[in-house]
C-alpha cells in the first residue's frame, strides 16, 4: 500500500458525510541496516552440575493411614498402642473441639484468598501474552518536495474507475465538505444489490495530488429498497502505491514494553504462579485436615491393619511427623511425570529423591510404574514445558514421615545419557517454532544463523536446559530483536544491550 497515505475510519454514517471520520495511518518499518548486536553465552547462562529432571508430585496413600498433631486443637486421648491390631471404623484418638469453628473459618478464608491471587496472577501472565512488542521508529529519508503545479478537477466528485466489486471499488475524488444523498448512490445500483465504493480526498483536489483521506462504503439493497450501510477501508491500485512519498506517518500500536522486556516478565510471572499455585495447595490440605478435625473430635481407622508407630504429641506437632502411623500392608506413593524424551531412560526400580514441600526432608523412593498416555495439569511437572508429560508413580516407605495429600518434588537421576554439566540457558534468548526450540547464534563466518536446539528441564523458572550445537564460548542475539534472521551481519558487545534493560 502507498506510504504516507491517512485512511479514515468512519464510525457513524448519516446522510450527509463530510469528510473523513476518524484517521489512522500505515505502518512503515524501514529497513535494518545495523549488524545486529550478539552477546557472549557464558553472560546468560547458569551451569548446574546436579544432573537431574526435576518434577512436581502428589502424595497418595495405599492402606496406609497417618495421623498428626493439630496446630489448633487439643489431643485428650489416644485409644490405640504400637503393634495393635485395628479394623476400619475403630477410634484412634480424640481432640478437644471447643475452639475450632474461628480457625477453621480462618482457614477457609486463607483458602479464598490464595486461590484470589493465583487467578489474578494467572490473569496477569494471560495480559502478558497479548503484549505487542516495541521497536522504535525507523529513521526518515529527507525528500525533495514536489515543486510541479498540480490540475485540479473542475466538478466534484469525480468519477475515477472501478466496477462496483469489492475488489475494484467504483472510485471517486471526492473532497472535503462535500455531502451525498440516497439518490447519488442508488445511482450506482443498476442491477446488483451490493455494491463497494471508494471516496478519495486528495491535495488540491487534484488527480495526481497525494491521497490525503480515504475511505469506503459497502451498500446493500435490501428487497424493501432501503439501502444499508457499512464500512471498510480501500486499497490503492497497485500501480499508485508506488507513487514517491512525503515522510511516512508512524502509528505504534504496541504496549510499549519491548520484546526483551516482555520475555523477562513472561519468566517472572511464570515464577510466580508456580509459588502462588503450592501456597494454595498447601492452604487446601491445612483446611481440608482441620475440617475434618472439626466434625466431631474423633479420628477413627480408615483400614484394617496395624499400628506400626506411636510418637509423643508435642514432638510430632514440632517434628511435622505423625502421631499415629497406621499400615494395612501398603505405603506412601508419589504421582508425578516423567517427560516424554525421557521415559525410556528410566527403568521400573530405580531410586528417585523425594522432597517434602513442608518439611524440606528429602526421601529415597523407587519408580513404581510409567503410564502408557500423556496426561496434563500444572502440578503433574516442573520441566520441559513443550513436552508432553507421561504419569509415574514412585514408591515411597510407609515410615517415611510424608504426609497424604502433600506436595512434593520429584529429582530423576540422569542414565547418563547427557552430559551431566547441561547448559541451561536463558529462556528470554529461546525461540520455538512447531514445537522446537532454537538460538540465533554467530556462526563462524561472522553471520547469524539460526541453530535448533533439543530441550530439557527448566531451572529456576527462567533456565532452560538446552542440547546441540551451543557452548558457553558462542555468541548469540537476542532472538526477538528488529533485523535478527539468518544472514544478518553481526556486531560483539561486551555490554548488556540496551533492549536488556530498557528496552
Amino acid at each position: 500500500m502507498r506510504k504516507g497515505v491517512k485512511i479514515a475510519l468512519i464510525s457513524s454514517i448519516s446522510v450527509a458525510v463530510a469528510g473523513a471520520g476518524l484517521v489512522g495511518a500505515l505502518w512503515y518499518f524501514g529497513r535494518q541496516t545495523d549488524p545486529v548486536e550478539v552477546v557472549p553465552v557464558k553472560q546468560h547462562y547458569a551451569m548446574f552440575y546436579d544432573d537431574m529432571e526435576y518434577f512436581d508430585g502428589r502424595v497418595t496413600a495405599e492402606n496406609l493411614q497417618s495421623v498428626y498433631a493439630s496446630n489448633t486443637q487439643t489431643l485428650t486421648e489416644i485409644f490405640v498402642s504400637e503393634g495393635d491390631q485395628v479394623q476400619k471404623g475403630d477410634p484412634l484418638l480424640s481432640y478437644d473441639t471447643t475452639l475450632t469453628e474461628i480457625e477453621l473459618e480462618r482457614k477457609r478464608i486463607g483458602v479464598q484468598q490464595a486461590e484470589l491471587d493465583l487467578k489474578n496472577a494467572k490473569d496477569d501472565l494471560a495480559w502478558i501474552n497479548s503484549l505487542k512488542p516495541y521497536y522504535p521508529p525507523p529513521p526518515t529519508q529527507p525528500t525533495q518536495p514536489n515543486t510541479e503545479p498540480l490540475e485540479p478537477v473542475e466538478e466534484l466528485p469525480h468519477f475515477i474507475s472501478g466496477d462496483g466489486t469489492e475488489e475494484t471499488p467504483y472510485r471517486w475524488l471526492w473532497a472535503d465538505g462535500l455531502s451525498y444523498d440516497s439518490d447519488f448512490i442508488a445511482g450506482m445500483f443498476g442491477e446488483e444489490t451490493e455494491i463497494w465504493i471508494s471516496l478519495e480526498e486528495r491535495e488540491q483536489n487534484s488527480m495526481e495530488g497525494m491521497v490525503l483521506n480515504l475511505w469506503g462504503l459497502h451498500v446493500v439493497r435490501e428487497e424493501d429498497g432501503k439501502l444499508k450501510f457499512s464500512f471498510f477501508t480501500p486499497v490503492l491500485p497497485p500501480d499508485e502505491e508506488e507513487q514517491d512519498d512525503p515522510e511516512p506517518i508512524w502509528i505504534d500500536d504496541s504496549s510499549g514494553y519491548t520484546a526483551a522486556e516482555i520475555a523477562r516478565m513472561r519468566a517472572e510471572k511464570q515464577t510466580q504462579i508456580r509459588d502462588l499455585d503450592v501456597e494454595y495447595r498447601i492452604a487446601q490440605v491445612e483446611y481440608e485436615r482441620m475440617k475434618s478435625e472439626a466434625e466431631n473430635g474423633v479420628v477413627y481407622a480408615k483400614v484394617d491393619g496395624t499400628i506400626l508407630m506411636i510418637n509423643d504429641p508435642e514432638f510430632a506437632r514440632m517434628d511435622g511427623s505423625p502421631v499415629i502411623l497406621l499400615s494395612g500392608g501398603g505405603c506412601y506413593h508419589v504421582q508425578a511425570s516423567i517427560g516424554e524424551y525421557d521415559r525410556d531412560r528410566y527403568q521400573i526400580g530405580d531410586e528417585v529423591i523425594v522432597m517434602s514441600w513442608m518439611t524440606g526432608e528429602e526421601i529415597v523412593g523407587t519408580l513404581e510404574s510409567v503410564g502408557e498416555t500423556p496426561v496434563s495439569g500444572y502440578y503433574y511437572g516442573g520441566g520441559n514445558p513443550n513436552v508432553s508429560l507421561y504419569p509415574a508413580i514412585i514408591a515411597v516407605d510407609a515410615q517415611s514421615g510424608l504426609q497424604e495429600n502433600e506436595y512434593v518434588s520429584v529429582r530423576f537421576p540422569s542414565a547418563g545419557s547427557r552430559d551431566s554439566s547441561a547448559l541451561y540457558l536463558e529462556n528470554m534468548y529461546i525461540r520455538s517454532e512447531n514445537g522446537r526450540s532454537y538460538v540465533y547464534k554467530r556462526g563462524a563466518d561472522g553471520m547469524l544463523q539460526r541453530v535448533w536446539l533439543e530441550t530439557g528441564a527448566v531451572l529456576w523458572g527462567s533456565y532452560t536446559a538446552v542440547y546441540g550445537d551451543l557452548s558457553e564460548d558462542d555468541w548469540i542475539a537476542f532472538p526477538y530483536g528488529k533485523g535478527v534472521k539468518e544472514g544478518a551481519e553481526t556486531v560483539e558487545t561486551d555490554e548488556e544491550p540496551a533492549y536488556y534493560y530498557y528496552g
